[in-house]
């Protein structure tokens, strides 16, 4: 991961469902997140045994915003999507949220 690595800066589109129908909203809910997004370590891919490895990515936060589950990154023509709850780590000294993204092929 690094200390505090940042290699992109995304946007966030918020996932929205009203009764059976699933959409993004057309306006980012955050603009210019900065995050770190590598590669998953053998970790989160022993969790997720049914994706390709090239599919998964995690996501390093350090700013304090609201992400949820289903919640879509765009950055340089890529984009992923977050899947479960972000884990939050907050000390004295560090605070950043680290998301298990999946790309969008």
């Amino acid at each position: 991961m690094g200390f505090q690595k940042i290699t992109h800066s995304a946007d966030v589109y918020r996932l929205t469902r009203t009764g059976d129908t699933e959409s993004y909203h057309v306006n980012p809910v955050i603009t210019g997140l900065e995050c770190g997004i590598f590669p998953a370590s053998t970790d989160i891919l022993a969790v997720y045994p049914g994706e390709s490895s090239f599919q998964l990515y995690e996501c390093y936060v350090y700013e304090f915003v609201v992400l949820k589950n289903g919640d879509k990154f765009k950055a340089l023509g890529e984009e992923w999507i977050a899947r479960g709850v972000p884990q939050v780590f907050d000390t004295n000294h560090l605070y950043y949220q680290r998301l298990v993204l999946e790309k969008v092929v």
